[in-house]
């Protein structure tokens, strides 16, 4: 049973230049959805899709922010239930829809083939699978595993229990107290890393690595740009920056460490102990660049 509450407000906005008049109407109003489900399926074109898990509610509230052309006003609601999905989908040509949803279970996944270019925001869920044409994607607080892959847009995960897999053609990817694995592919932007415990494996054509508080094995690749990596606990890394400088702070006391590669253009800095034998292997390449390898 879908019950609603409809709360319109029509606005019209006028742009004007070159004697073109561009006609703009936005309405905006609050569903509720009463059925039970397991997974969320987004569509939403070009509209914001929100979803937050909200302790103490017992039916799924939707907020509708509804954009549209002059002539084409939708009427009747664009999200409806499919077996145990919860489908959310857009409003046609000159139309989108832009969702804040809260819902009653922490135990939603959300998935999406194609939403569009629009924002997405995630809190409290099960696990994402998310594909987005444009756009920047936010996932906080999810217990199980965040994928996400984006034709240009800023991805942002934090306190992520499961796995991380994200790719973005253009744009930052940041991942914060993360326990799985990290896996990230970029076109171009920096990468921010902190407080991860799984293994990481990042790479990014044009843009800078940093990582603090790394308890995992990392490999890192920068193009164009510099990495800089601090471990709390003694690791192996690989390290390769095309153009750019390597950085990496380890546990002076847990070593010694195997310190390998090399740098075409750059000086070296070991300022750790060594041993070619030693079970925990820094490898850091650097074609134009100085590397360091520094004691904390």
């Amino acid at each position: 049973m879908l019950r609603t509450a409809l709360v319109a407000v029509l606005m019209g906005a006028l742009l004007s230049g070159c004697g073109i008049r561009i006609m703009k109407y936005e309405f905006t109003d609050d569903h509720v959805v009463a059925e039970k489900y397991t997974s969320v399926r987004v569509r939403a074109g070009s509209g914001n899709v929100a979803i937050r898990h909200v302790q103490g509610i017992t039916e799924t509230k939707i907020h509708r922010r509804v954009e549209h052309g002059r002539d084409n006003r939708p009427t009747g609601v664009a999200h409806r239930i499919e077996g145990s999905t919860l489908v959310l989908d857009d409003c046609g040509n000159e139309c989108s829809i832009n969702y804040q949803i809260q819902v009653p279970s922490a135990d939603i996944k959300v998935e999406s083939l194609d939403a569009g270019s629009g924002n997405a925001e995630f809190e409290g869920l099960a696990a994402i699978d998310y594909k987005i044409g444009s756009g920047d994607f936010k996932a906080q607080t999810i217990a199980g595993n965040v994928q996400v892959s984006s034709g240009s847009g800023n991805i942002d995960v934090r306190d992520i229990t499961g796995d991380v897999k994200a790719g973005t053609g253009s744009g930052k990817f940041e991942a914060f107290r993360v326990k799985g694995s990290v896996t990230a592919d970029l076109g171009s932007g920096n990468i921010t890393l902190d407080q991860l415990a799984g293994k990481v494996l990042v790479n990014t054509s044009s843009g800078n690595i940093t990582g603090t508080a790394i308890d995992n094995d990392v490999t890192a690749i920068a193009s164009s740009g510099n990495v800089e990596l601090t471990f709390v606990s003694a690791r192996t890394a690989r390290v390769d920056s095309g153009s750019g400088n390597i950085t990496v702070h380890v546990p002076a006391s847990a070593g010694p460490y195997k310190v390998t590669g090399g740098s075409d253009s750059g000086d070296r800095k070991i300022d750790v102990p060594t041993d070619p034998a030693a079970k925990h292997e820094l490898k850091l390449d650097a074609s134009s660049g100085n590397v360091k390898v520094l004691g904390i």
